[in-house]
């Protein structure tokens, strides 16, 4: 079971999280529309182009999601170098 962030004022932030949607709206929304452009010069066509882009955005947008992700539970640990001797 995934463990959500809590930040320092002891609320869950996943905020971030919804950048994840961004993928989803690329593929469902914007692709139907950009189907029929022709960019004439361009030796593939524009949709393969559109979905190559999008698998790049898609890689972005997941490493920055789980940097963000890492780093909010960072801080809510405790430090575990320090010891109480």
């Amino acid at each position: 079971m995934a463990k959500r962030s809590v930040d320092s004022g002891g609320k869950a932030s996943g905020l971030h999280r919804l950048l994840l949607f961004v993928p989803f709206v690329w593929q469902l929304a914007l692709a139907p529309a950009i189907n029929g452009v022709v960019v004439p010069g361009l030796p593939i066509p524009f949709p393969m182009l559109w979905q190559m882009i999008g698998v790049v955005l898609t890689s972005i947008i997941i490493a920055v999601v789980f940097t963000i992700d890492r780093r909010q539970e960072a801080k809510a640990q405790p430090d575990a170098g320090t010891d109480a001797s």
